[in-house]
């Protein structure tokens, strides 16, 4: 039975821990499982296994759990107990204690055989945090002192989480009854979903990177959004506790919802603009608002600068431009903040009209130009030097690239192909339409991480060839 905010009632904790290997769930294997279920505030069963990891367990674990290569020879592999524990885990929420890490091996270990795991998760080291902050220290061994939960079976999967379950036993007695429910909703956050969204909509998200779309009554899109975890953020917007203006519109109005995986969150951020910029949802109103781009171009000394508008751009003939802008009067801010920083005159950068001193001379903040008291070629100098920082860059390279994402837990891979900062149509060879917010992201990705991007050569830019 379902209450009205999506969780199921009564709740049905797994009180889990894991030894392993090692810390590196990418490289390192579970040896051992240990579970504790218990259902309102009573233990209602305990199950363990130890697990041949198919590898040598350091001497160094086995002194700290015990467990010697000799106990997991004759072990089962993970694979061979792996639907016993789904199963033994169905309809749960998985209770740890720093519970990315066992969470972390546990989908590891699914991911190996070619599966997916996903849970609920409750994380006890952060519970502690939040119902004990006068306190610095937060790991087991802490709390079985400060709680006095015994120490019995320390670093077996078995005994560790049997600790887990008694500390969160002790809380749900000794604690505000109150307090303690509201830690445990600020740490699950179960979402509401919405009356016409299909009532699996938010169970089977993947929890890798991605873009999401909402879909309204007649399949029209009303919101894309990119995420890191598309499991949490899709659901992050029916939280009781969210005061978002659109996400109370999407309670209403959403019907449907389309998922779009990605190897990793840079592609999930070109692919959102690119769907934004073909579909102009509803209720993504600042990626729309495309035709309020504009560029600067610095003319001959004497002459303002000119606006240059999206539509009449051309990456490939940028020369001499400086911006983009999200619009005139954020690129008049820019004119306006340099003419302080570096004494211009405001009837130079196209601020001030009239023959008379423009207002920076009138606070002694222009050099005089207006009055003139300067050169017009020596202020010209002066402006051009100041707007460097805002020249539009040419394209680093003599031509095309190619930039390679890879998501080390999905072991997926994905490759964009840029050329003078546009999106490449990977079918057509030809660049797609120039977008400010992807110029933008390409620039920082490229000035941060210039090895993911392979030139791919082949005589010079495919802009230039298909403009």
């Amino acid at each position: 039975m379902s209450s009205a905010d999506g969780r199921q009632n009564p709740i049905r904790y797994a009180f889990l821990d894991l030894e392993t290997t090692g810390g590196d769930a990418s490289r390192d294997r579970i040896t051992e499982i240990g579970i504790v279920w218990m259902e309102e505030g009573a233990c209602t069963g305990e199950w363990s296994t130890l697990v041949n990891p198919g590898m040598a367990i350091p001497p160094e674990i086995q002194t700290l759990t015990g467990i010697s290569n000799a106990m997991v020879r004759a072990a089962p592999a993970f694979a061979a107990v792996a639907d016993e524990l789904r199963g033994r885990l169905s309809g749960c929420v998985l209770v740890a204690h720093s519970a990315r890490f066992d969470y972390g091996f546990i989908k590891a270990a699914y991911r190996a055989m070619g599966q997916r795991f996903r849970s609920d998760i409750l994380c006890t080291l952060r519970l502690s945090r939040l119902m004990f902050p006068q306190y610095d220290r937060h790991g087991l061994d802490a709390l079985i002192l400060r709680h006095r939960l015994g120490g019995e079976g320390r670093h077996r999967a078995l005994g560790d989480a049997r600790l887990i379950a008694r500390f969160f036993h002790q809380l749900s007695v000794q604690e505000d009854p109150s307090r303690f429910a509201e830690a445990l909703d600020a740490l699950l956050k179960y979402p509401a979903r919405p009356d016409h969204l299909p009532e699996e909509a938010l169970e089977e998200l993947p929890e890798g990177p991605g873009v999401y779309t909402f879909l309204g009554v007649n399949g029209q899109p009303l919101y894309i959004g990119k995420a890191r975890n598309l499991h949490d953020r899709v659901r992050s917007h029916f939280y009781a506790d969210s005061s978002n203006s659109t996400d109370a519109r999407l309670a209403r109005e959403a019907y449907g919802l389309e998922i779009e995986e990605t190897a990793g969150e840079f592609c999930a951020l070109v692919r959102e603009i690119q769907l934004i910029c073909a579909s102009a949802p509803l209720h993504n109103l600042a990626l729309r608002r495309r035709e309020s781009n504009c560029f600067l171009r610095m003319w001959a000394a004497g002459e303002p600068p000119s606006f240059v508008p999206l539509s009449n751009f051309s990456p490939a003939e940028a020369a001499g431009l400086h911006g983009p802008f999200s619009s005139r009067q954020a690129a008049r801010a820019a004119l306006a903040a340099l003419g302080r920083q570096h004494r211009l005159c405001d009837g130079a950068i196209g601020l001030w009209t009239g023959a008379r001193a423009c207002f920076s001379r009138q606070i002694g903040r222009c050099l005089g130009l207006c009055r003139g008291e300067e050169a017009p070629d020596a202020h010209h100098r002066r402006m051009m030097e100041a707007m460097k920082p805002l020249s539009f860059p040419v394209w680093p390279y003599a031509g095309p690239v190619r930039f390679t994402e890879t998501n080390s837990e999905s072991g997926r891979s994905q490759s964009l192909l840029f050329d003078q900062w546009c999106v490449i149509d990977p079918a057509r060879l030809q660049p797609l339409d120039f977008h400010p917010e992807v110029f933008k992201l390409l620039r920082r990705r490229i000035m941060r991480q210039p090895a993911q991007f392979e030139e791919l050569g082949g005589g010079g830019s495919l802009l230039l060839q298909t403009a």
